[in-house]
């Protein structure tokens, strides 16, 4: 397709018809003529809805991708991009207002659009796959808005009542910047840092934050590097903050609007073929998300190289963001987890009218005024009130933030000063995401393709039949030594040069990387890799990384399962697929042994002998330790768990952490669960400070609160009448588009467990009626070899692989991912024609 061509598709005027032409084989074929575009591109469908797209070329793939895409997910895409140009409060109202603010202050729209000057510049032959994909979405959208399709699912009379618009080529790097930013979004936790530190620092010196519940890192012992040893580092006088005046709604909402931009967790792990059934490396993965982000992950399998292209590539891709994000080709398999990197830094800068002082310049602000549009009651989409945001940029530097658009007035920064947000993607940079690494040939291509990713904050995790590779490209800026007034987990001191970056990003030799190692496999989990975080601190290693708040309970189960698994050996698949659906709770293995150790000595001590002598409290105390510690939906030990931790949370932490206990446990309650669980086993030198009476008072206080709350809620201790699944629901919402609303189901797993679902307790400062989660594995991948090195792929996901209620795939994965089922991903074409549902195939209209 030339570019005359690729333009003549995107015209919104472009109609495709649908010829109804049905063949006499196994399953029916649609004809679909397009008066621009490619010819001989077949889409084959299979029993799971998943599309498998040939073509003449690598265009000709990517067109029907974007077709096909579009037709199975229009509104997703829609209000993705939406979301990306601060466009959703035209559609959803007051419900999108914050999104687009942030769309704006941040504005990912003219960072997306320079990377996409420099790909069209140079790589244009990458910049043309999008440009297909593009016209592909734009040839369906044509479609719908000129009648010939029905309006697809969310955009009807029943729903939100607007046609989809047009996408232009630089909308999607657009998107993909919005993306990348919410991964690499540290600003929450340098806030939550900076108020901690205002308000709480005596309580908090000896907390140890980034103390790891357990010391599991993603390399292992020989493959991290030795901590520095140095003397105290020269520290600039730093003026602490005065503590602010902050209303707590208005906290709570602004914690609320950065959480919907950040990423939770994954896993992800490979097993070196000396330690498998078949001698060849294991591989598994399971991404999780937020729902109501970016919704669901899309199936997709693109193949050009039968034909002589470059590509022949499946298994999942983020809606919006085109290529294969974790999958195989014909040679390597792969997946991602976030990583920590710290790409985001924030200080404290006075601004005058010559413009922000950094150090010992000033330097220019660039301020505009951005306009968008709240959609009211009765209002067409696109109509309603005028909005406006207040941009102010310092190049080369970032953006401020203004906090009165993004929640209540809340002055983290001194008084006279205000407070800028760097991030690494605040300049022109390659947008290749995820297209280099599809067609990579071997793992060692594999680690040089990663390497070339440094705008991407992603542990991958990769193999090929002949080994395994652990490997980060992310382009982490090279800091100062870290001092007071410049630690770049809080605002930072915008006077002291020394705080700002330098230019340079830390050398590749300084970026996790593994090959297996003498233990023969590689996991990771969102934790510090490199181990730097076992003392508590990350202000005394040989570089800075990042600051890493994880408890690293999943990776310590991950390591400590594949490690008994190898000693018994050989290593199954079907082990593979087990670990990924472990309800196992680490929590419950910390702080089990500490209840039982508290209720033994409460037989002895007259102090606490009231406790035991409760038959309430002897009940739940039975229920607890008698359970298996699986977080089941038809536990109810699970259940009583989930309330026991929380609870106790709330005991050891919230006098102490008056207002930042609420915001956190609204963020992400697993953090504060942590630190219950180090308090009330020693494991810092301030544990006497937040547990008051003592650790065993602490514990059966808890318990009590639980046994309370049992019988407010079911009217007894005993389980005969709860499960974990009637309180413990996914909620679906949002997972084909933002706006939507899908309903819930109980689900397995919590906050540690390998298979992640972190529900939250409380609503309103008061346990909640129900402890929805979003936070899931958005699907779950584990790859093997065959006998010819080329890989095979089993996987499960949510909900189904196409956004229409009167689709059969709407929903039809949801009970194989509930229980942990797995099926085939199809690849090779025999199989696949014999699966085939449906064939659709893109004609020119001249072609003959």
């Amino acid at each position: 397709m030339n570019q005359s061509e690729l333009e003549r598709a995107s015209n919104i005027g472009l109609v495709l018809v649908f010829l109804a032409a049905w063949s006499m084989g196994c399953n029916g074929v649609d004809e679909v003529s397009a008066p621009a575009g490619p010819d001989g591109v077949e889409i084959i469908i299979d029993s799971m809805g998943v599309p498998h797209i040939y073509g003449r070329t690598d265009v000709d793939v990517f067109y029907g991708y974007g077709y096909q895409l579009a037709t199975d997910r229009m509104f997703q895409l829609e209000m993705f991009r939406r979301q990306a140009l601060g466009r959703s409060a035209e559609i959803l109202g007051q419900g999108g207002v914050l999104r687009d603010q942030q769309a704006h202050i941040f504005n990912w729209r003219d960072w997306g659009r320079l990377d996409a000057a420099w790909m069209a510049q140079n790589e244009p032959e990458r910049y043309g796959l999008i440009e297909a994909y593009v016209a592909g979405i734009n040839a369906r959208v044509a479609e719908v808005r000129a009648g010939a399709a029905p309006l697809p699912y969310g955009f009807g009379a029943d729903g939100y009542d607007f046609l989809p618009t047009t996408w232009e080529t630089d909308d999607v790097y657009v998107v993909q910047k919005m993306a990348a930013f919410a991964l690499d979004l540290t600003v929450e936790f340098e806030i939550f840092m900076t108020f901690a530190d205002q308000l709480f620092g005596q309580v908090l010196q000896g907390v140890e934050l980034f103390k790891p519940a357990r010391t599991s890192f993603g390399l292992s012992g020989p493959e991290r590097p030795t901590p520095l040893q140095t003397a105290a580092l020269d520290a600039p006088a730093f003026r602490v903050p005065e503590a602010p005046s902050m209303p707590l709604d208005g906290l709570l909402h602004l914690a609320q609007g950065l959480n919907t931009l950040r990423n939770l967790g994954s896993n992800n792990w490979a097993v070196d073929g000396r330690h498998t059934e078949t001698g060849m490396p294991f591989l598994a993965g399971d991404p999780h998300m937020r729902f109501d982000y970016s919704g669901l992950v899309y199936a997709v399998h693109l193949n050009s190289a039968d034909a002589g292209g470059r590509y022949d590539v499946a298994g999942f891709a983020f809606v919006g963001a085109p290529g294969i994000a974790m999958g195989h080709n014909r040679d390597v398999v792969w997946s991602p987890t976030s990583n920590f990197g710290d790409v985001m830094d924030m200080w404290e800068v006075r601004i005058t009218d010559e413009g922000a002082h950094i150090a010992d310049e000033v330097v220019p602000v660039v301020t505009r005024e951005e306009r968008f549009v709240i959609r009211g009651e009765g209002d067409a989409a696109g109509e309603g009130s005028d909005a406006f945001v207040t941009v102010r940029e310092v190049p080369g530097y970032g953006a401020v933030v203004p906090y009165e658009q993004v929640g209540s007035p809340i002055p983290i920064a001194s008084a006279g000063r205000e407070a800028l947000v760097g991030w690494t993607g605040y300049a022109q940079r390659p947008a290749r995401y995820f297209l280099e690494l599809n067609d990579v040939d071997s793992v060692d291509a594999f680690e040089a393709a990663v390497d070339r990713m440094g705008e991407m904050s992603y542990n991958f995790v990769g193999a090929d039949a002949q080994g395994i590779r652990y490997r980060v490209g992310l382009d982490v800026p090279k800091r100062a030594h870290i001092a007071p007034g410049r630690q770049p987990w809080r605002l930072m001191d915008g006077s002291d040069p020394k705080a700002w970056w330098s230019g340079e990003f830390l050398s590749k030799d300084k970026q996790p990387r593994s090959s297996g190692g003498e233990r023969g496999f590689i996991a990771t989990a969102n934790t510090d890799p490199f181990g730097f975080t076992a003392n508590g601190g990350v202000d005394d290693d040989p570089f800075y990384w990042g600051a890493f708040y994880s408890p690293g309970w999943r990776l310590s189960r991950i390591e400590s399962e594949l490690t008994r698994m190898i000693a018994e050996g050989p290593v199954t698949l079907e082990q593979m697929m087990d670990l990924q659906n472990d309800t196992h709770s680490n929590l419950a293995d910390d702080l089990l042994p500490v209840l039982e150790a508290a209720w033994t000595a409460a037989a002895d001590d007259p102090a606490l002998a009231e406790w035991v002598a409760n038959p309430d409290l002897q009940a739940a105390y039975d229920l607890l330790v008698d359970w298996d510690r699986k977080m089941k939906r038809d536990s109810a030990g699970a259940l009583v768990f989930n309330a026991y931790a929380h609870l106790l949370t709330e005991t050891v932490l919230s006098d102490d952490l008056p207002l930042l206990y609420d915001v956190v446990m609204n963020m992400h309650s697993v953090y504060l669960l942590k630190v219950t669980m180090l308090a009330v086993n020693g494991r810092f030198s301030s544990a006497d400070h937040v547990l008051q009476g003592g650790v065993h008072t602490v514990m059966l206080t808890a318990l009590a609160r639980t046994a309370d709350f049992l019988i407010d809620r079911f009217g007894a201790v005993t389980p005969a009448t709860y499960r974990y699944g009637d309180l413990h629901f996914v909620q679906f919402d949002g997972a084909y588009g933002m706006g939507l609303a899908l309903g819930e189901v109980p689900v397995d797993g919590g906050e540690s467990t390998v298979n992640v679902s972190a529900g939250r307790f409380y609503e309103d400062a008061a346990p909640a009626e129900k402890w929805i989660s979003n936070w899931i594995p958005m699907d779950r991948l584990v790859g093997t070899f065959d006998a010819h090195g080329q890989p095979e792929v089993y996987v499960n996901f949510p909900m189904g692989n196409v956004a229409d209620p009167e689709s059969p795939h709407f929903d039809d994965q949801l009970d194989d991912w509930l229980e942990g089922r797995y099926r085939k991903l199809l690849f090779e074409r025999d199989e696949i024609l014999a699966d085939a549902e449906k064939t659709v195939r893109i004609r020119r209209a001249d072609a003959r």
